[in-house]
Formats: C-alpha cells, structure tokens, sequence
C-alpha cells in the first residue's frame, strides 16, 4: 500500500512539473499522452497479465467516444455520459469476451481484429447517424461541477490526475487475488485448471475490464478532441497501440504508458520536418523493439539498478569475513 502511495505522489509530481517546463503545445501533446496512455495500459492490462493479444482493441476505444458524441447531444451531464459510455463498451466487451476467449492464441488475434473492422464499418456505413467517413463534431462539453472546461490547461490537469488515478486502480486489481490469479493463468493455465480455478471466468473478466477501461479512455478523448471519426475503431490503430505497449514493455503498467508517450512524442515530431513520417517511425520502432524485447521499461529498470544497487561481490566478502571476527573474538 505505501509502495501505491509512493508511486501516486511521484506522478502527481511529475503531472504538476510538465507545464512549468514544457510549452503550450508541450503540454497540450501531454494531455493527449495521458489519453493514449489509459489506452495503452487498457491493451497492456491483457497482454501482459492474462496473455491475450488483441488487434481489435480500438473498437472499445470508437465506442466510448462515439456515445459521448451521440449521448451528448441529448444529455449535459459528463458524468452521466462517461459512465453510460463505459457502461456501453463494457457490457460489449464482456458479450464479445465471453465468445472470443475460447478461442486460441492466433484465433483470438484475428476474431478481434475482424470485430474492430465490424465496428469500423457500422460506423462508417450509419452516415444519418455518426456521420459516416466524414466523422461528427462532439458538442459535449466537459464539466466536472467547477465550470465548463475550455482551457487546455485545465483540460491538461484534469486528464494527468485521471491517469494517475487510472493506474492507480489496475495496480490494485493487479496486486489482488484476482488479479494474480489471472496472471497465473496466463502463465500456465493448466496448472490453473487443475488447482480449482475457473480460468475463463478471470480471462473474462481482465477483457471486460480492459474494454471498459478502453471505453473510458475513448470518452476522455471525444471531450478533448471534439471531434470523432470512424477511424477510431479501425484494426490499424489497435495496431498502433499494440506497439506503445510493446515498446514500453509487455507486463508492466507503466511501460505501455511510457510507450505511448515515446510513439505520440516520435509520431508528432518527426512529421514536421518529413511526409515520409511514418517510414522513419516504423524504422525507429522496429529498432528500439529489436534492441530491447523487454521494452523502454526495462531499459530504464536497468539504469536503476546500476546507479543504485549494491554490488554483490562486495556483500559476499563482508560476509565471508564476518563469522573469522567471531571467531577471533570467541
């Protein structure tokens, strides 16, 4: 619990330090990281502790925000509208889960990319309604009961406390007992099976809760950007944040964070001074992904433990020389 606190005021810190550092678009590109981090960490969530690999995670993502567009324009409240929308995506998520669990590592893989291209397609086929390819403007206005929310600063403020709260809570449900049972089955489930549990009721419930999550962030990001497209949804931005989480580090919470702040920060800069953008990032993912399998997360881990650990060999000798001064004194 106290490591959980520890880690909360440490990104709080980091929160509140970024705009006294950063400039105005600086900050306004955070505030889009914090978004596409609860993402990522949605993704993350069931890659790397129930082992289920999704190409279809944008889905979740286009369904959140497209009911803040549609819901908005009948309901003010934001808290009612984000808890409709999260609502929405898990309940879909646990219908579609319930059916795409049972299927096997590379069939799960493509029956998710196949439903995030169904979503993509309803959205763009019910032009009446969303708008079809053109997209739809979002005219909810995010208000939390001190004012509507405008500033982009504030807009920025409100969205780090909410990842920090965010990760704060799956660091919880992972460190609980479903949580490590769940990763217990990722690790070996027939070992799982065979000691009592019920390992399809734990992958479902990491999935439905990785798509409400993925909801959630979905929703989040309809009020910072006003405006929602189908593309939303496609399978090639559930690609795009398989990577973040890949780069960042497979089986951590932070690292698909990390990694989505290295790909929105590398997507952002490299495009002002190139169209080929996406070559150059592609090549510069490949490389950072092949350099470390275990992400930017274990790169920095590394870095830790060689400015701040003891070394081994020294602790061997003092501990080798310990019991000859006893017995000297005895």
């Amino acid at each position: 619990m106290k490591k959980n606190i520890l880690y909360a005021v440490l990104l709080l810190l980091v929160v509140f330090a970024v705009p006294q550092i950063l400039s105005d678009f600086g900050t306004n590109l955070t505030t889009e990281i914090f978004i596409m981090a609860m993402f990522a960490m949605s993704l993350g969530l069931i890659m790397g502790y129930a082992g289920l690999d999704s190409l279809g995670h944008a889905a979740f993502f286009g369904i959140g925000a497209y009911s803040v567009a549609l819901i908005g324009q009948f309901v003010t409240n934001t808290y009612l509208i984000i808890i409709i929308a999260v609502a929405i995506a898990g309940l879909l998520a646990f219908i579609t889960g319930a059916v795409f669990i049972r299927t096997s590592k590379f069939y799960f893989l493509m029956i998710t990319l196949a439903f995030s291209q169904l979503i993509f397609t309803l959205f763009w086929q019910m032009k009446d309604l969303t708008g079809g390819a053109d997209g739809m403007s979002v005219s909810a206005i995010m208000n939390l009961g001190f004012g509507d929310i405008f500033d982009p600063q504030t807009m920025y403020y409100v969205m780090g406390i909410i990842f920090v709260a965010v990760y704060i809570l799956l660091r919880l449900f992972v460190e609980s007992p479903a949580g490590k049972i769940t990763k217990g089955v990722m690790e070996n489930e027939g070992r799982m099976s065979a000691l009592g549990y019920d390992v399809r009721v734990y992958k479902l419930l990491a999935y439905t809760l990785s798509g409400a999550l993925a909801g959630f962030a979905g929703s989040l990001y309809s009020f910072y950007n006003v405006f929602v497209s189908p593309e939303l949804s496609a399978w090639l931005f559930s690609g795009q944040v398989m990577i973040m989480v890949i780069v960042g580090g497979v089986g951590t919470l932070l690292g698909p964070a990390i990694g989505a702040g290295v790909f929105i920060f590398l997507q952002n800069f490299i495009s002002t001074y190139t169209e080929r953008w996406p070559l150059i990032l592609g090549a510069i993912l490949i490389f950072l992904v092949l350099l470390g399998k275990g992400g930017i997360i274990q790169w920095l881990k590394l870095g830790v433990d060689m400015i701040f650990k003891s070394k081994p060999k020294n602790n061997k000798v003092s501990s080798t020389i310990q019991p000859e001064k006893e017995e000297v004194i005895s």
